[in-house]
């Protein structure tokens, strides 16, 4: 069943003009719109040791119509994250390498991975193999460094099995529909 759907007949029923309930439903539209990044990033927080701060400006939220109707899509940057976003740790060089925890409850060691700042950022970063190289393990020397990294914000939404974008198209449909009856339900008072 529907719930928009009848809380738009209702307030044809009671004398709301067909203006007021456009209005209602682009009101809700843009509440809807905003809340959606603050409830992904909250989503993703739930399963992954993400900071927040590593999560802004990794999203864009579009609204539209299309064949279909009226659509309202989250995009996520597909650029990974890095990897000391993650909890990443070091413990000195007498340690098989850094960690990170990309997941709850999963910390992971990476071999032979260290902390270093690059660029005037702390990076979890590793020495790069090269047929060239001169040290006997083929690893070049300090010059040639690879950041490592996490997933991307595109891959913390779409998760394993879907789980994060599954729970956030229902709980943003949800919203949706008790946003629009809000929005009639003060059409109606005022009847505009």
């Amino acid at each position: 069943m529907n719930a928009a759907a009848l809380a738009r007949i209702a307030a044809k029923v009671n004398g709301v003009s067909a203006a007021a309930i456009a209005k209602a439903d682009a009101r809700s539209a843009i509440t809807v719109r905003r809340r959606f990044e603050p409830a992904a990033k909250r989503a993703i927080r739930e399963i992954y040791n993400v900071r927040v701060s590593d999560l802004t400006g990794r999203f864009t939220v579009r609204t539209g119509a299309d064949e279909g109707g009226e659509y309202i899509s989250l995009n996520a940057s597909a650029k990974p994250l890095p990897l000391f976003g993650f909890g990443g740790r070091w413990g000195g060089r007498k340690t098989a390498g850094a960690t990170a925890l990309i997941q709850k409850g999963e910390r992971k060691v990476y071999n032979s991975a260290f902390i270093a700042t690059v660029d005037g950022q702390r990076r979890v970063v590793a020495r790069q193999f090269s047929r060239d190289a001169t040290a006997p393990s083929g690893r070049d020397g300090r010059r040639k460094l690879r950041t490592l990294t996490g997933p991307s914000a595109f891959q913390m939404v779409m998760g394993q099995g879907d789980v994060v974008v599954t729970r956030l198209a229902r709980e943003m449909n949800e919203f949706r529909g008790s946003e629009l009856i809000r929005q009639l339900k003060l059409a109606r008072q005022g009847k505009r």
